[in-house]
């Protein structure tokens, strides 16, 4: 699918719909083909330009604004997606950002020892800190908001191993604004999500996340999320994992301990799911023959102690700035 986001649409893979009858040799009419509005921007049919309700079609902001889909041009999209990604040898990894890759808060609610240390470490990495190997940094101070993020520990091999066996998608709650700037502290080059980043808005039930704004079957995607109430409807796809709390601020109040000051303690969440994320991948594609088109939900359920062995307390959702 083209990137949507920094132009209009203009153009999909679908049959050419005729507009209106046509006359024949003979003098007949032809049969007239209704266009079914497959893509459609701005309340019109980016086929036959005619004026579009909302009634039979599905919003998916996060690729351009006021751009919608139909149901089943959504599906057509999902089936040829995944087509794609296992031609590559490629699943579906759907990615939380807070406390699942990163944690972060507003300034004014660091400690004094957690300012003292951290602000100029942040400051570094922002004015010429090692590329790529900064793991603190000031977000929002243009605007006024002033909010500091960490990064999860092995969040950046991660994420480069990760690539090599999935299509990633962002979905967070957290809105727009905040998930562009934390998407672009992992992935600068845009090389892991492209434009597969679902924020806040673009939820379809409040307070909760689903697969239907994932343009993919659902049998060939995972989620890895700190939350499992958020994905009610979603459980079998799920891989829940401990939450990450680096900072002082809101640990308390969730039990847990927060990472600052605890170095020699490290987090290794990410490292440990990423080798339950290759044994899938290998169920999957390498450990019987013909076995692509199977559910990885199965997969899933055959590794299930080794994903319970990484799941913890519970972050309640809204905890995204």
């Amino acid at each position: 699918m083209a990137n949507l986001s920094k132009s209009k649409p203009t153009s999909f893979a679908c049959p050419n719909p005729s507009l209106s009858f046509s006359i024949a040799c003979d003098g007949t009419k032809r049969q007239k083909v209704e266009c079914k509005h497959p893509a459609i921007h701005e309340g019109k049919c980016l086929l036959c330009e005619s004026a579009v309700d909302d009634d039979h079609s599905v919003a998916f902001g996060f690729l351009h604004p006021s751009f919608r889909l139909s149901y089943v041009f959504a599906d057509k999209m999902r089936e040829l997606s995944t087509a794609a990604a296992l031609g590559l040898k490629k699943l579906h990894l759907v990615l939380d950002l807070d406390h699942t890759l990163l944690h972060t808060i507003r300034l004014f609610n660091l400690t004094p020892g957690e300012e003292d240390r951290l602000i100029p470490e942040a400051e570094w990495n922002a004015v010429g800190g090692p590329e790529g190997q900064g793991d603190v940094f000031l977000t929002g101070t243009e605007a006024g908001e002033g909010s500091i993020t960490k990064l999860r520990p092995f969040v950046r091999e991660f994420l480069r191993e990760a690539h090599e066996m999935f299509e990633l998608t962002v979905y967070t709650m957290g809105g727009r604004v905040y998930s562009s700037r934390m998407t672009k502290l992992l992935d600068p080059d845009g090389l892991y999500f492209s434009d597969r980043v679902i924020a806040r808005e673009d939820c379809t039930v409040r307070g909760r996340k689903s697969l239907d704004m994932v343009l993919a079957k659902e049998s060939n995607i995972l989620i890895m999320d700190d939350t499992e109430t958020v994905w009610p409807d979603h459980a079998a796809n799920l891989i829940a994992i401990e939450p990450f709390y680096f900072f002082s601020h809101g640990s308390k109040k969730r039990s847990v301990r927060p990472s600052f000051g605890h170095d020699g303690e490290q987090d290794c969440v990410l490292a440990t799911t990423l080798q339950v994320l290759k044994e899938i991948h290998w169920r999957y594609f390498d450990s019987e023959p013909g076995i692509k088109g199977r559910d990885v939900r199965e997969v899933v359920q055959q590794v299930q102690s080794r994903v319970r062995n990484i799941s913890g307390d519970q972050a309640s959702p809204g905890d995204a700035l």
